[in-house]
């Protein structure tokens, strides 16, 4: 009996205990995180896959410097509507016209324009412009700068910093040596900060205003062969046919004397050498 109760105390011991486990693996899960719906989830749980950017990779996407560039080959019958149209385009997106120009080869005209417009507006004047006219080509690139951009800015601030520590170097400066020396560094790094900051100026407008060149050109004339007017065709012959005969006259006429001073000689001469050859025989 005393066994028997021990057995049961212990049985139950161990379905309190399995009651206990239960309830907090319910709670928790196996590696110890809080399950969905409980209010001290932790922050650091890694977010589902798919979901959408925020935060700061947002800003790093937005911060991308792209340049983009466009190109397109139109055929069209009005160039100065279209260049006209492309050009109102420009001004009504907020951008400007980069420059124009116009020629002609044999019986075909053509013309360029080339236009500035802003980046959020790029694909937006490519579609526009394809509806202008017969697209026969279409190129589109994209240039990603950013780490160039970034490496850019990073000297320049350097180089600032350089440029203020030499500012005060040269306040202390006190022998004439030094001023000298001072200043020929501060010249120098003034060059390079003028340098980079160029360069990141013409990075920050072409990534704000892409670049759009168009090229536009009539369509090619349908061949048509030329009229025939044959009474002045006739006519031509005719006037070949005299020229001709007319030619053959003083070419004649004027071979006449030195036919006459060649073949006279030979005619007797060759006349005499018969003669002799027939007495020898």
């Amino acid at each position: 009996m005393k066994k028997a109760r021990i057995l049961v105390i212990l049985a139950a011991i161990i379905l309190t205990a399995s009651s206990v486990a239960g309830a907090l693996l319910t709670q928790y899960g196996l590696d110890g995180r809080y399950q969905a719906g409980s209010e001290s989830r932790p922050s650091a749980l890694p977010e589902p896959a798919g979901h959408p950017l925020k935060g700061s990779d947002f800003t790093t996407v937005q911060e991308r410097m792209v340049i983009y560039n466009g190109y397109l080959l139109i055929e069209t019958g009005d160039l100065a509507g279209t260049v006209e149209k492309i050009r109102t385009l420009a001004e009504r997106y907020g951008g400007y016209v980069a420059g124009t120009s116009r020629s002609t080869f044999g019986n075909q005209a053509t013309a360029e324009i080339s236009i500035r417009i802003p980046q959020d507006k790029f694909h937006t004047s490519i579609r526009e412009i394809e509806t202008y006219g017969k697209v026969l080509d279409e190129r589109t690139t994209s240039e990603d700068v950013t780490e160039h951009y970034i490496d850019l800015k990073a000297r320049l601030k350097n180089l600032q910093t350089l440029e203020k520590n030499l500012v005060e170097l040269l306040a202390r400066a006190e022998t004439v040596d030094e001023i000298l020396k001072v200043e020929q560094e501060l010249g120098r790094v003034r060059g390079e900060i003028d340098s980079l900051q160029g360069q990141i100026n013409y990075i920050e407008r072409n990534v704000t205003m892409s670049l759009i060149t168009v090229s536009l050109r009539e369509p090619t004339p349908p061949f048509t062969p030329p009229g025939m007017d044959w009474g002045e065709t006739f006519e031509i012959a005719l006037r070949g046919f005299f020229a001709v005969i007319r030619g053959l006259i003083v070419l004649v006429v004027s071979l006449l004397p030195i036919m006459f001073l060649v073949g006279v000689p030979a005619y007797f001469i060759a006349r005499r050498w018969r003669v002799k050859k027939q007495i020898k025989e």
